[in-house]
């Protein structure tokens, strides 16, 4: 194991977090999640693994909390059943145990291109039978960090941080666009290497590619498709605070600045889900529009997706060379994108991939073991349909939290809102391109605020016990604004 120059300043952030309390170690871990394609440590033994700081702090995360007796109750009551997070904790353990047995029990039963990289940060392009791997070590680790992510995120939700994390979230967006900015510009005056600090882990980078004259926004990240994922997810975040008028002016104002960074980031990925994930704000807004509850931040948002931005595409028809530039780059991203080699490599993949979830007698062959071009191939070649269907549960019961919730501070609900939004952008994004199972902590971070804000407030055990005389709920009686009770410093 080796520490990179930026591993050093990752745990110092560690530290800091452990003495400052959980609004640092949240503040730390939010800014992180940005860091795609950074390193802290690199494992040469698990077949040159890079350990990204956002991984490791929540190491610290956890250890911060473990501090702070009341967080650790509610981190651990965030995943009690029947609650949406004892289904996510299912699906993590499940897939963590079929990462010891799976690849042992079906060897050989199949060819697959595995998840594990070499030495240089490559994949293999050759498939190969079905054997146990370093990956499955790896992706069991990053699954239990998601889980622990999750929990502690819910549980500090439930004590009343969830206006703290938001806020959190909404200046990680807006990094996430200072980032894309450097990326751009550093392109155009030949200074790319710029951001090679934070891009050292030991993966493949495609950060200098460009597409019909379009550079190919990738900021922190190793590639296109991750900044369009992560800054999709960061739109539905804020675009949904905005519409129900919460943090509006810094939700607004993050929305206007990742929303064009994700029109011309040219990935695919953010392309098709960005549809999927807009048609279901314009059903949410014409839902409220119906039931007489829209608000003018609801009609303005109608307004610009079903007339304005028509007539914007009818206008820029009129100019030919515009047209034709924008044109061949949908063309290049979208109708070409299944006959291009990366189209017909992903494809190769995902097609093997079902054939090993049908050659392992639908038990899938392991976390970890076989690679996909979907979420959802790699669910079902990765932990079968067992796995498949704790996900669905849980992402059912996230759903319907947000959907039955009736009564309470209209702000923290919609808070928890705005995260199932996000959680589903990045589930849709996963959905045409992930490679494997790991939605990543970014999607930890915005499930667990969900589930936190959703659940209500918690009450620690020893104020259960006492009197009702003096029994006082930890959010009931507090207004967000105010921090929360019972939190250490």
């Amino acid at each position: 194991m080796s520490i990179e120059p930026i591993g050093f300043v990752v745990l110092l952030l560690g530290v800091l977090s452990m003495l400052n309390g959980a609004r640092f170690a949240i503040t730390a871990l939010c800014l992180s999640t940005l860091l795609g394609a950074a390193a802290a440590l690199q494992l040469p033994a698990l077949g040159g693994s890079s350990i990204q700081p956002s991984h490791l702090l929540v190491l610290f995360l956890v250890m911060t909390v473990l501090l702070r007796p009341v967080q650790m109750q509610a981190t651990l009551a965030s995943i009690a059943y029947p609650g949406p997070g004892f289904w996510f904790a299912c699906y993590i353990l499940f897939s963590v145990v079929s990462s010891f047995f799976l690849p042992r029990i079906f060897a050989g039963a199949t060819l697959v291109y595995s998840s594990a990289r070499d030495p240089s940060g490559m994949m293999s392009t050759v498939a190969a039978p079905l054997a146990p791997g370093s990956s499955n070590i790896s992706q069991s680790v990053y699954l239990l960090g998601d889980l622990a992510c999750f929990a502690v995120v819910a549980g500090l939700a439930r004590l009343g941080y969830g206006r703290f994390i938001a806020q959190q979230l909404i200046v990680a967006s807006i990094a996430c666009f200072a980032f894309a900015l450097i990326d751009l510009v550093s392109f155009q005056i030949g200074q790319a290497q710029l951001l090679d600090i934070i891009r050292n882990a030991n993966y493949t980078m495609h950060t200098a590619e460009t597409i019909h004259g379009f550079k190919r926004i990738v900021g922190p990240f190793p590639e296109a498709s991750a900044y369009g994922a992560v800054a999709l997810a960061y739109f539905a975040f804020t675009l949904m605070l905005w519409l129900e008028r919460v943090q509006s002016r810094m939700a607004g104002l993050a929305t206007l600045l990742i929303g064009p960074t994700i029109v011309l980031c040219t990935s695919t990925t953010a392309y098709v889900a960005g549809v999927f994930l807009v048609c279901m704000f314009v059903l949410f807004c014409l839902k409220r529009l119906i039931g007489g509850s829209a608000t003018t931040p609801h009609m303005t948002f109608l307004a610009i997706t079903l007339f304005f931005i028509p007539c914007a595409i009818t206008a820029l028809s009129l100019v030919p060379d515009a047209w034709n530039s924008i044109a061949g780059l949908l063309t290049t991203t979208v109708s070409d994108k299944l006959q291009s080699q990366s189209g017909e490599e992903r494809t190769a993949w995902n097609t093997l991939a079902l054939i090993a979830f049908v050659d392992t007698a639908t038990f899938g062959a392991g976390l970890g073991t076989v690679r996909a071009s979907s979420f959802i191939a790699a669910l079902l070649s990765n932990v079968g349909l067992t796995g498949t269907a704790l996900f669905a549960v849980f992402v059912y019961s996230l759903v319907r939290a947000a959907g039955r919730y009736k009564s309470g501070d209209r702000e923290t609900h919609a808070i928890g809102t705005a995260a199932v939004m996000a959680s589903i952008a990045q589930i849709g994004s996963a959905a045409i391109s992930g490679s494997g199972t790991d939605l990543g902590l970014l999607f930890s971070t915005s499930a667990g605020l969900a589930v936190g804000c959703l659940a209500g407030a918690y009450v620690p055990r020893h104020r259960a016990a006492s009197s009702p005389a003096n029994r006082r709920p930890l959010e009931a009686s507090a207004s967000p604004l105010r921090a929360p009770m019972y939190s250490a410093p």
